[in-house]
């Protein structure tokens, strides 16, 4: 008994030791790939025209060796490197074989890292891009985290790429913006430039010319009961084309080049047409490339001034400036900024705007802080970085803004559907302050979140990339505004009286409703508004709005 005993307790022992030989040879091999860095995802796969080359970038924490699968589709510059930076360029070849994998092994450690690439057969526009795209949202994006799970197709043309990549996304609602007809559009956007025109994000000062005939917006409307579409005009730009030819507010466009319309489409390039109004008289104007002024009319009554604005353009902010010196000097004591068209753009517009608006309430305070994707929150020990109001210096002019400061407590903001994004983060930014802001109109479009855009190179074509990367808050730490700001005096300008569309009278006019009731507010006088421009045939015609093109993109970008 004791022998069988003796037997089975050195048959453990034997066991146990050779575990214990097997595990110390497993420990000779360190966890992980040895890959501290590397530029390209495990779980995506890489596509590529014949004879192309891509280059990829990685870290090692040892010598390393690059494995290939297919030497017929690819070829490797090295396959071999010691630790540290590394780069590897692969090139692809016309080959049977369409699909190949370098496997980079790193001495000592116990797993791999795996590059895939494809041959690519289809001359996709512009796909190249997508790995930079792909770089750039995983550092970037607000939900990044949820992003890096993804598989992108990269052999799309760059703009599906980035819609239907987001799109694919579960997390990023705030991006996401579904539409009456249960589609979803995206906030995040990506453009190719044009290298005829003169366009830079990372130079703000600078205007950026583009292809434009001078119009702010339009809305659809069609005569009830026929298929007459006219396009009325709901702004012009000074100085453009359309304004140049004598188009106005209110006017309404029958035909373009002859053909009746049915939509209308930015121009892409230099451009001339003829556009009809609804009595047959014709104007020519053309598309530039102009740089479009957003400051669209101001005025002072009374010492009242109002405001125009269809976009935080940094290139006008001179511009803009001047207008608010002008409103000190001539010692207004009440504002109607009009921001019912302004679909954002640059924060630091917008925050020239509050600060002047303000005055000295706002010095020292914070116009807003930002909320970014996790890992950037963290770098950050979770702490929102605060803006302060800019108003003692403002680097875009290198100014004290203390010349058109106007030191108001209350404000009239007129909105609609189309007053997003930047526009939406100056009335949460003064709101932060206890500066009033009365809104008279119908609700705001609802974007709390904003972009960092970045510029892109492939080849000798550039890509301006602009996802949505933060949110804002006020002083208040409020952010929450993605349904919108509620108007506290809604009036529809495109049927202030009824269910018909009767036109719009001129800014800065009785004849304008949203304006007509700010003025009736600060005078505490009921102002009656007619709108002549359809108010005599309101009976008979009874037009009814179809659509309204946004030709303007919603941005609040830093």
């Amino acid at each position: 008994m004791k022998k069988i005993q003796y037997v089975k307790l050195l048959g453990l022992l034997t066991v146990l030791l050779l575990l214990n030989i097997s595990c110390k040879d497993d420990d000779t091999l360190l966890r992980g790939s040895g890959i501290t860095e590397q530029s390209w995802s495990t779980n995506q796969t890489y596509f590529a025209s014949a004879e192309q080359t891509l280059t990829f970038t990685f870290t090692t924490l040892s010598s390393w060796t690059a494995q290939n699968s297919s030497a017929a589709l690819l070829s490797l510059d090295n396959d071999a490197g010691n630790s540290g930076k590394n780069t590897i360029k692969i090139t692809v070849h016309k080959s049977s074989q369409e699909q190949g994998t370098i496997t980079i092994k790193v001495n000592g450690y116990s797993s791999t890292s795996n590059i895939k690439i494809q041959l690519s057969n289809d001359n996709v526009e512009g796909y190249e891009i997508n790995y930079s795209v792909d770089q750039y949202l995983k550092e970037k994006d607000l939900w990044n985290d949820d992003y890096k799970l993804l598989t992108p197709n990269f052999k799309q043309a760059y703009d599906a790429f980035l819609r239907n990549t987001l799109l694919s996304m579960t997390t990023n609602t705030l991006d996401k913006k579904r539409n009456s007809n249960g589609t979803y559009s995206l906030f995040s956007f990506i453009q190719k430039l044009d290298p005829d025109l003169q366009s830079s994000r990372s130079a703000k000062e600078k205007k950026n010319l583009e292809y434009n005939y001078g119009f702010v917006n339009f809305v659809a409307v069609q005569t009830r009961n026929t298929s007459n579409i006219v396009f009325v005009i709901q702004g012009v730009h000074k100085g453009s084309s359309a304004d140049k030819a004598g188009l106005k507010r209110g006017m309404e466009i029958a035909e373009i080049n002859n053909q009746k319309i049915t939509k209308l489409i930015q121009p892409s390039s230099p451009t001339s047409i003829e556009v009809k109004d609804k009595d047959g008289k014709v104007y020519t104007i053309d598309s530039g490339p102009i740089y479009v002024n957003p400051i669209i009319h101001h005025q002072v009554n009374e010492q009242t001034g109002y405001l125009v604005y269809s976009a935080f353009e940094s290139g006008f902010d001179q511009e803009l400036f001047d207008v608010f010196k002008e409103f000190k000097n001539q010692g207004i004591e009440e504002l109607i900024l009009d921001l019912r068209y302004n679909g954002g753009g640059d924060v630091t517009s917008a925050n020239l705007i509050s600060s002047c608006i303000a005055g000295d309430f706002c010095i020292g305070k914070t116009f807003a802080s930002y909320r970014y994707n996790d890992g950037r929150m963290k770098a950050l020990n979770n702490q929102r970085p605060i803006q302060k109001f800019v108003y003692s210096l403002y680097d875009n002019l290198n100014t004290s803004l203390s010349d058109g400061g106007l030191n108001l407590r209350k404000i009239y903001c007129l909105v609609t559907d189309d007053s997003a994004s930047a526009s939406e983060l100056v009335i949460n930014a003064l709101r932060g302050i206890d500066i009033e802001v009365v809104l008279i109109g119908t609700t705001t479009h609802g974007k709390n979140v904003g972009m960092e855009g970045v510029e892109l190179t492939v080849d000798t074509d550039k890509y301006l990339l602009f996802p949505i990367t933060f949110q804002a808050y006020n002083a208040k730490g409020f952010g929450d505004f993605e349904n919108g700001f509620t108007p506290d005096y809604e009036i529809n300008e495109n049927k202030p009286n009824g269910e018909y569309f009767e036109g719009y009278g001129d800014f800065g006019t009785e004849s304008d409703p949203l304006y007509a009731k700010a003025i009736s507010l600060i005078s505490g006088t009921d102002l009656v508004t007619t709108t002549p421009t359809r108010a005599a045939n309101q009976a008979k015609e009874q037009a009814q709005i179809i659509a309204t093109p946004n030709l303007n993109r919603i941005g609040m970008i830093k």
